[in-house]
């Protein structure tokens, strides 16, 4: 439950008026909406073959589908060590469109699509601004890395998607029982716009936090419910639900402590009134659709389907505990958002001798400034240990979303990649979005915000060729790639490959040693 919010800077009535829903809001959210759906989906289906991951993921749709190695040319699911909800997502578009380029990657498109109108929603209940949610939702229709991801038949795409929607509703709940508080006197801290939408409602003296019924929590039920699809589509999607349960968590807390309870008060009340809610739609629900996403999807053999689901989780941990192999693309945590090596998904030269290529990688005019941004709100944040305020839930879903990976990275896990960034995508332009809402609104103010949409507009222009498979001449090609050429191979090192290869229908991971530089990225800052 958030905790008041003290009303010092506007009335009443300028505060209902500037957080109102408007018809400007529809237009902003429908026209970005629509402008990221036209970019997503012109030439989908160009090229018209399996791009990267596709050979597995597209494949595996195909093989829920039709069950058939002529059609799918495979005879089991290969990548059993990712759980199979966006794979069946995946297979939803295959059915409608076929089993065809468009096909395998219609649904990523339609998700990705989703997914920049639910950041606006997002921006526009935490920011309380239209202009600052169409920036956030802007850069995210803009974003290099969310429009390659809502193009191509991988999972990511999914997950974010699912896990954007978690924090929303998560939110929606929070603002759904500040609706309930009322004012109690001039001094008290209350929402001067749900006190006054719901005052004809309210008994007079009611309790700041209320106990609720376990069904009275329709957008937590719902929060749980896409937290837990956006783990089922894949692992790393479970940040999303963490960060649900902290806020959730903190915000119960905090909104006691301030009824004058303390820590201590505030926490045995959480215990004892909204515990069972938080386990149940938080904890249990998401385990329940995480679950049901394996219906079919098991085979038993000689005990039962649950028996089947352990077995299953044990041999995906174990593959990713125990991974060790290289990817001449892969670039450590530290590494994404300073864009030192992005992927390329594509390359081909057509008989004109023109570079074609999908490039992974994300916009420097966007990425870097929002590395500021983010230290910034963080700042805020803690400078205010306001633990409901926007500042909160943005940093600590980068927090969630992208700093966990971190430790992986000093631990020394291989194969991660510049696309892992994807699921903080949406608060790193809400990032960009809140600072937009905090400069002012002098002429200079408006200045910066609109030097910074040419930039941002004009950069998506500049590398759009580099991103959507267009035919490029090689001094074109070489301009994008600008001064992040240095490629030199890596030194051989001793590495430990895992291969995993089908026998009698199903998966064997074995491992070897090899020393050599063949799949090692090169060390230094390289595009290529």
């Amino acid at each position: 439950m958030l905790p008041p919010v003290v009303v010092s800077e506007a009335p009443a009535v300028e505060e209902r008026r500037v957080r109102d829903w408007s018809m400007v809001d529809t237009l902003c959210a429908l026209g970005i909406t629509v402008i990221a759906g036209v970019l997503r989906f012109a030439r989908l289906g160009d090229p018209d073959t399996l791009v990267f991951d596709e050979t597995y993921y597209a494949k595996d749709a195909c093989w829920y589908l039709f069950i058939s190695d002529q059609v799918c040319d495979t005879d089991v699911e290969i990548t059993q060590v990712h759980p199979p909800l966006a794979k069946w997502l995946i297979a939803i578009g295959i059915r409608l469109f076929g089993y065809d380029s468009f096909g395998w990657r219609v649904s990523a498109a339609v998700a990705g699509t989703i997914g920049v109108l639910l950041v606006y929603l997002l921006a526009r209940k935490l920011l309380r601004s239209t202009a600052g949610a169409s920036i956030a939702a802007g850069l995210v229709a803009l974003d290099f890395l969310h429009f390659v991801q809502s193009r191509i038949s991988m999972l990511d795409i999914f997950a974010v998607t699912f896990g954007t929607a978690a924090v929303l509703f998560v939110v929606y709940d929070r603002d759904r029982l500040i609706a309930k508080l009322r004012a109690r006197g001039p001094d008290a801290e209350v929402d001067a716009e749900a006190a006054a939408d719901e005052e004809e409602d309210t008994e007079p003296n009611a309790p700041v936090v209320e106990d609720h019924g376990l069904l009275d929590r329709p957008w937590r039920i719902a929060a749980g419910a896409a937290g837990g699809a956006a783990a089922a589509c894949k692992w790393n999607g479970g940040f999303y639900l963490l960060l649900v349960i902290v806020l959730t968590v903190t915000w119960e807390i905090s909104a006691r402590r301030r009824e004058g309870k303390g820590w201590g008060g505030g926490a045995r009340g959480f215990f004892s009134q909204e515990l069972a809610s938080t386990l149940l739609w938080l904890v249990l629900l998401p385990m329940l659709v995480y679950a049901l996403s394996y219906v079919g999807r098991l085979e038993w053999t000689d005990s039962t389907w649950y028996r089947a689901l352990w077995d299953r989780h044990k041999y995906m941990m174990d593959f990713h505990t125990g991974l060790a192999s290289h990817h001449s693309y892969e670039s450590p945590a530290w590494s994404w958002i300073l864009l030192k090596r992005p992927v390329s998904f594509f390359f081909e030269t057509d008989s004109q001798g023109r570079y074609k290529e999908i490039f992974a990688a994300g916009n420097p005019f966007v990425w870097w400034p929002a590395i500021l941004a983010l230290v910034y709100i963080a700042f805020r944040w803690l400078r205010s240990r306001d633990l409901t305020s926007p500042e909160g839930v943005i940093f600590g879903g980068f927090v969630a979303t992208y700093l966990l990976w971190l430790p992986l990275s000093i631990t020394g896990r291989s194969a991660t990649f510049i696309f892992y960034l994807l699921p903080a995508i949406p608060f790193i332009c809400l990032a960009l979005g809140y600072i937009a809402t905090r400069i002012g609104d002098t002429w200079e103010a408006k200045a910066a915000i609109s030097l910074f949409w040419v930039g941002t507009v004009g950069l998506f222009i500049f590398y759009y060729p580099l991103l959507a498979q267009t035919a490029l001449p090689k001094p074109d090609w070489d301009r994008r790639i600008w001064i992040f050429d240095d490629c030199d191979p890596a030194e051989p090192v001793r590495t430990r490959v895992t291969v995993t290869e089908t026998e009698d229908g199903a998966p064997v991971t074995r491992a070897t040693t090899t020393e050599s530089n063949e799949n090692l990225p090169p060390p230094g800052w390289c595009w290529i």
